[in-house]
């Protein structure tokens, strides 16, 4: 059952300096409106602000069984909001909280594609109350806040971002996308999931976030079912976050210092890193000690872009390696230290052939020492132009 103290609009105690004009579907402030300590005030119908609205103590209440739109040229700031709208609480500019946001039901949305405006919680402003039905479903900020637990989501339900940095954050704000990052819908960029560090195998094609800020920082992330992480690891252990670096165009792996839960449901903490150095975030696969596989090999050294290179994914955990490879007679064709995947069927060893001439067609084997994780492999390759 839905309580409100609220008459349509209760003004309670006077308020001083203020034009207000009330039209069938619309409250407009055009002076100076303030809330007073005991003061508070219910909007049943839209508000616009164009006057001084920041400077207020009470509640204010937003109810309403459809839509309600806030508004104007200048950005009211609150000290205690209720939120009792059946459907959405839309932002055209952006809101400040003080103190509390009560999420009864109804989201406040933003708009995804315009960053300066969100719901901004300030100093120690804090929320109760949400869930799948009532949060923030585009952006929301804070102000000189360290740690906070961002109430995000879309449209049905709440998947929020928990952030915890090294010092202050002056101005930091995140929203949640359930979308491919390859076709986003208000960027104006793609981040091409096939683009990513040697060590990372997968990353979600399913989902992502948007987290701004210029402080060191560890994130827990959650997932669900819609999160399909069986379909981006085969073990959660491997689950890392994982950001796609602004500057150097790829995906990187930002860690995994913790993790609970199983492919159904959980959560995942990062390692620290510097969010403004990465457009967005998600879930990836990185590979690990248990999950690499060493294996015989194919190489098609024709410049076709399939099979060029000798690719060993295990390098990624081991810079510090050797790569040997024999011939069927047991003479070594190809060694380098630090190996770095760049072997295309040529010699380097002029004591058996000449160096950088291409390699006969057919089997040879290889050894490779990965100093860095204590694993030496033997296997196969079979090579063929």
């Amino acid at each position: 059952m839905r309580k409100s103290i609220y008459l349509k609009l209760v003004f309670a105690p006077l308020f001083l300096g203020c034009t207000l004009l009330f039209a069938q579907e619309e409250t407009q402030n055009f002076g100076a409106l303030k809330i007073h300590e005991s003061g508070a005030i219910g909007f049943h119908e839209n508000l616009i602000n164009n006057g001084s609205f920041d400077d207020n103590l009470g509640i204010a209440g937003f109810f309403n069984d459809d839509d309600l739109t806030i508004s104007g040229a200048f950005r009211p700031i609150f000290n205690d909001v209720e939120i009792i709208v059946d459907n959405h609480l839309y932002l055209e500019i952006g809101v400040g909280i003080k103190n509390n946001s009560n999420f009864v039901i109804g989201n406040v949305v933003t708009p995804r594609n315009l960053l300066d405006i969100n719901f901004d919680y300030i100093n120690n402003a804090f929320y109760t109350g949400e869930n799948n039905a009532s949060k923030i479903d585009g952006y929301a900020a804070i102000a000189n806040k360290q740690n906070f637990v961002f109430p995000i989501g879309n449209e049905f339900k709440i998947r929020p971002l928990e952030l915890n940095s090294d010092a202050l954050n002056s101005d930091a704000k995140a929203a949640y996308f359930y979308e491919n990052p390859e076709s986003p819908s208000t960027f104006n960029t793609s981040f091409n999931t096939e683009n990513k560090d040697l060590i990372l195998l997968r990353i979600s094609a399913f989902e992502f976030w948007d987290l701004n800020s210029d402080v060191l920082s560890q994130v827990k992330l959650t997932w669900d079912t819609d999160s399909n992480i069986e379909e981006i690891v085969n073990e959660v252990k491997d689950l890392r976050v994982v950001g796609w670096n602004t500057e150097m165009q790829l995906w990187e792996d930002l860690g995994n210092t913790s993790f609970n839960g199983n492919f159904a449901s959980g959560s995942l903490t990062s390692a620290t890193f510097l969010p403004n150095n990465y457009s967005i975030i998600t879930f990836g696969e990185s590979l690990s000690t248990e999950s690499i596989i060493l294996d015989n090999f194919l190489l098609t050294a024709n410049n076709d872009g399939i099979n060029d290179f000798l690719v060993i994914d295990a390098i990624a955990l081991s810079p510090n390696n050797r790569l040997q490879i024999y011939n069927r007679w047991g003479r070594v064709v190809y060694e380098e230290n630090d190996y770095k995947n760049l072997f295309a069927g040529e010699s380097n060893n002029n004591a058996t052939i000449s160096a950088s001439e291409g390699l006969p067609d057919g089997v040879y084997y290889y050894i490779v020492n990965l100093f860095d994780i204590d694993i030496t492999h033997q296997g196969y390759l079979y090579l063929s132009h």
